[in-house]
């Protein structure tokens, strides 16, 4: 397994460090370090005052001098990493174009970056760096956040029956192999209105609704089979995105949140929305999300 971990020196780097360190032993993984330094910004002065325009190789020299800086740190952390293979790579631009770049470039099997909580004000106008990899991104992205996952209590997998919930299934069933964890999957129950006689509307949905239960015990099996602890939930609700939140602040033995997100081209995703990116927002607790090339 490859991952691919965008570093900013931030408080949370350490956390983010020993997840991945954590991942990467189990799966027999390697990793890429990333970080993107900020461009020198240059301001000139007021054409009253008589001082010469600052020379652009100035602003390369501090540019070079912070990417040399930022990869020595990262080195620092190859040596935390070992064994674990790892390498880093350095860039000069903004953070959340580069690491869809280092990305598109790198093919890892998983992105691994750290989210900050940010007041209202911060959100509106610069946005979250971690939210537009979730967005964007087309590989599975687990993003940490609130406490850090130790891949020893509980896994919660929000299940929708869609072909990318399939997918995201096989995908924890791959990941969470070499951890020991309970396993629970939640299906959100939405209401169905059928235009037709009441008693045979009811009919309709009831035996929809067993049918899915059914199935929902055979993933149940599939998981108990590869020697998970496995439970479901099943809960009725119009809002999705809402329904699960609420379900991860009710259980706080969860210490993980994994669901599929079908990323949508920029067009639908302004239409439709996306659960996966409201659920990211309001939940307090890693979260993966595993991704799917855009339609």
């Amino acid at each position: 397994m490859k991952i691919l971990v965008p570093v900013d020196f931030s408080d949370i780097t350490n956390v983010v460090l020993r997840v991945v360190k954590r991942i990467a032993e189990a799966h027999g993984g390697e990793v890429v370090l990333f970080h993107a330094v900020s461009p020198a910004v240059y301001i000139p002065y007021p054409e009253s005052l008589t001082v010469d325009v600052i020379d652009v190789r100035i602003l390369q020299e501090i540019e070079e001098s912070k990417k040399k800086e930022a990869e020595e740190k990262l080195k620092g952390f190859t040596d935390f990493l070992k064994p674990v293979p790892s390498m880093v790579i350095v860039d000069i631009g903004d953070p959340r174009d580069l690491i869809l770049e280092a990305e598109e470039k790198e093919s890892p099997d998983l992105l691994v970056i750290g989210s900050h909580k940010k007041g209202l004000v911060e959100k509106i106008l610069i946005g979250s760096t971690a939210e537009k990899v979730v967005k964007h991104s087309k590989k599975p992205v687990l993003v940490i956040k609130g406490s850090e996952p130790t891949f020893s209590k509980k896994v919660l997998i929000a299940y929708d029956f869609s072909k990318t919930a399939e997918k995201t299934v096989d995908f924890a069933l791959k990941f969470l192999k070499p951890f020991k964890l309970k396993v629970e999957i939640l299906h959100i129950d939405e209401p169905i209105d059928i235009p037709v006689v009441e008693k045979i509307g009811e009919a309709l949905y009831e035996k929809y609704r067993s049918e899915k239960r059914n199935y929902v015990e055979k993933l149940k099996e599939r998981f108990s089979s590869e020697g998970f602890e496995v439970s479901t939930s099943f809960v009725s609700a119009r809002n999705p995105s809402e329904a699960i939140v609420t379900f991860v602040k009710e259980n706080p033995d969860i210490e993980l949140l994994m669901m599929g997100s079908r990323g949508l081209s920029g067009l639908k995703r302004i239409l439709l929305g996306s659960t996966s990116t409201e659920v990211f927002r309001k939940v307090d607790i890693p979260i993966l999300i595993y991704k799917e090339e855009a339609e």
